[in-house]
């Protein structure tokens, strides 16, 4: 059951119609509210995406549907629907997704994720 359920049905259009983001990676969307502190974005990573080796400012998240792979500081760790992650300041990770995933994350820097609507 959790396989056939997209955007449209984790997110409330209040949601989808935020503001979309600008993701550099295939089968990534987002949309995104943010204030002078901090940015909240709402994701959809379609199965088999990959986000490369990146930093940042500190980010937290919360993973509504799906699985995902985080791998930082040497561990590598499973998130599956109803868990929380954090990840530290400047610190290199990644992230991969073996089935369709929803995420809410939140992150120190409000202007990471540039709108393109």
């Amino acid at each position: 059951m959790e396989n056939t359920r997209t955007a449209e049905t984790i997110w409330p259009t209040e949601i989808l119609n935020l503001p979309k983001v600008e993701v550099p990676v295939s089968g990534v969307t987002g949309h995104t509210i943010r204030n002078a502190e901090k940015q909240v974005t709402f994701f959809s990573f379609a199965e088999g995406t990959v986000m490369p080796d990146h930093s940042h400012a500190a980010q937290w998240g919360y993973l509504v549907s799906g699985e995902m792979t985080l791998q930082m500081e040497g561990r590598t760790e499973l998130f599956e629907s109803g868990d929380i992650y954090h990840i530290p300041a400047g610190v290199s990770h990644r992230a991969s997704f073996s089935r369709d995933s929803f995420v809410i994350d939140m992150g120190d820097d409000p202007e990471r994720y540039k709108s393109i609507e």
